[in-house]
């Protein structure tokens, strides 16, 4: 088939060297190991996929493979060559392409011209013009823009984006495509329209290595899954076995004794949710309010939610982030929000605070409708966003981002600003210590104290925290943490949005299941933890009995055992 000869090779035969080899490979950033001791062989013709958390090195593995970074320690082999001590032009015309999670494409160009410069980067080509357009056409056919090739790629829809990504990288003719979080920021029906072009990208005799966090597109595709850790690989098998892996579900979901990490970084959750206890106990306000576990509708606190979500559908463009979901948050709690990737955790925190418009339902805050208000109004109502990121000003200093904060703050504070800016150095004392520093130059746990703080600064009665620990050490996840007692103290109510389940679980009064865009489960910490929707939410899979001791092992079982490391 003429399609077959343009992006891929046939399958493998059983005779056949692994098309790609790692042999004990490292990569050292400064004192930080990226990636420790990893071995693994991909045959041709496998589509290979590669999950684990935000951190573990995923990507790093693919800059590696790809020779955008260099290994420290061990070796890559492709097709018995070794690779890396390669450039990464050189690997490329070797047959290695890869797609990136945030598509850069020459935003001026036309689709076709964005696929051309790849065509004619090819080694070796008959430099005819007709041809090398034919086969971009061919391409650009197969990722589904033929009929936008005149388009200027910076018109593209994010779908549209994916694809043309997926399509430079197809234009190199590559025998092994590396797809880094191809799906990152779709969804719905955008997904599954991703996760079909990769198959038929795979069809077509392409071997693939697939880093991704919807887990979804892993079990659709992948034959073989490997998963990382902290730079370690803890498990590989096939997907079914993967997800109920028990190392592998403590990396997700985390233990009773807290977040999973290497022995020199063990964190614990105890000391702040012991602060949180004697807190809420001294606090003749709070009570724990009680939960329908058995259904998928929002549990409403008594007396009436200061936050109350009705029926709630976000829209963008024609894909629906959120579907008619129902939240609430009472005074006094702390209300957290888990789900996957792509859930619609961020876009409920936005939806909240003013900055996606909502399509359908409608939004009260402290028995105000607030659906249709802009966000400046929601901030002044006592609404405070920390965004994920944190998005600061980066040349400007500690306290003038602070300062920025109390712009906005509630109508009727009862504090003045030299008293809420005491308050929050208080609560992160290093911010007094940097308060003349520029934001830019603070590490990134003390750039998130001052989003927090900036947050505060305001003076709100909810406060929204979008992913609090990204990225940050565990050391530095602690510290904040065991800032949320003081912030429920001061009569702020908190909805976390927090990769870390166990944290968020330990601190929280009520907790909502998210996937794709729908409230699936709701109740209590105890009762999160006891249902299998925690579970099928991150991994895709619920939780199973274990087979019957005795129980023969298919063929299929034994080609891919599931492996600790």
């Amino acid at each position: 088939m003429q399609a077959a000869s343009t992006v891929g090779g046939g399958p493998q035969q059983a005779n056949e060297a692994p098309l790609l080899v790692l042999r004990h490979v490292t990569r050292r950033f400064g004192g930080v190991t990226a990636l420790n001791d990893i071995s693994f062989a991909v045959r041709s013709g496998e589509l290979l996929g590669i999950i684990g958390p935000n951190g573990a090195g995923k990507s790093t593995l693919l800059s590696l493979i790809s020779g955008a970074q260099r290994v420290s320690e061990g070796e890559i082999l492709f097709a018995g060559q070794r690779l890396d001590r390669l450039p990464a032009h050189a690997i490329a015309r070797l047959g290695i392409g890869r797609a990136h999670q945030i598509p850069r494409p020459f935003g001026r160009m036309t689709v076709l011209q964005n696929v051309l410069i790849p065509v004619h980067a090819r080694r070796n080509e008959d430099p005819g013009r007709r041809r090398l357009s034919d086969d971009a056409e061919e391409i650009l056919r197969l990722c589904g823009l033929l009929d936008r090739k005149d388009r200027q790629a910076g018109s593209l829809t994010l779908l549209d984006l994916k694809r043309l990504e997926l399509a430079r990288a197809l234009a190199l003719r590559p025998r092994l495509l590396l797809l880094d979080e191809v799906a990152a920021g779709l969804v719905g029906q955008e997904i599954e329209e991703i996760t079909q072009l990769i198959a038929s990208i795979h069809a077509r005799g392409v071997t693939i290595i697939l880093v991704e966090h919807v887990q979804a597109v892993v079990r659709a595709l992948a034959h073989r899954v490997i998963v990382l850790d902290w730079g370690r690989k803890i498990a590989e098998g096939r997907p079914e076995e993967i997800a109920r892996h028990p190392e592998v579900i403590a990396v997700y979901l985390g233990s009773e004794q807290g977040e999973q990490a290497p022995a020199h970084q063990t964190m614990s959750v105890s000391e702040p949710a012991a602060a949180m206890a004697a807190a809420r106990e001294s606090d003749s306000r709070h009570t724990l309010p009680s939960a329908r576990a058995t259904s998928t509708a929002a549990v409403r606190p008594s007396p009436p939610p200061l936050l109350d979500v009705q029926h709630l559908s976000v829209d963008y463009g024609k894909l629906r982030a959120l579907r008619s979901l129902d939240f609430s948050a009472g005074t006094g709690e702390i209300v957290a929000v888990v789900g996957a990737n792509g859930a619609g955790k961020t876009t409920l925190t936005q939806a909240i605070s003013g900055l996606v418009p909502v399509s359908e339902g409608r939004i009260l805050f402290a028995g105000q409708e607030i659906t249709r208000l802009p966000a400046h109004q929601r901030s002044r109502l006592g609404i405070a966003l920390c965004h994920e990121g944190r998005r600061l000003f980066r040349e400007q200093t500690v306290r003038e981002n602070l300062e920025l904060g109390a712009v906005y703050a509630t109508r009727g504070a009862t504090t003045s600003f030299a008293q809420r800016l005491e308050r929050v150095y208080d609560l992160f004392p290093v911010l007094r210590e940097r308060a003349g520093s520029q934001a830019g130059r603070l590490s990134g746990g003390q750039q998130q104290m001052v989003a927090i703080g900036r947050a505060l600064m305001a003076e709100p009665r909810l406060l929204l925290l979008d992913e609090l620990s990204l990225g940050l050490a565990p050391a530095v996840v602690d510290q904040l943490f065991a800032a949320l007692p003081q912030i429920l103290a001061w009569g702020i109510s908190v909805v976390l949005i927090e990769q870390h389940i166990q944290r968020s679980l330990a601190v929280a009064d009520r907790v909502y299941v998210l996937e794709r865009g729908r409230v699936v489960f709701c109740g209590t910490p105890d009762e999160v933890r006891a249902h299998p929707a925690l579970q099928q939410a991150y991994l895709g899979v619920a939780a199973a009995p274990a087979s019957p001791a005795g129980s023969p092992a298919t063929s299929e079982h034994e080609q891919h055992p599931v492996s600790g490391s």
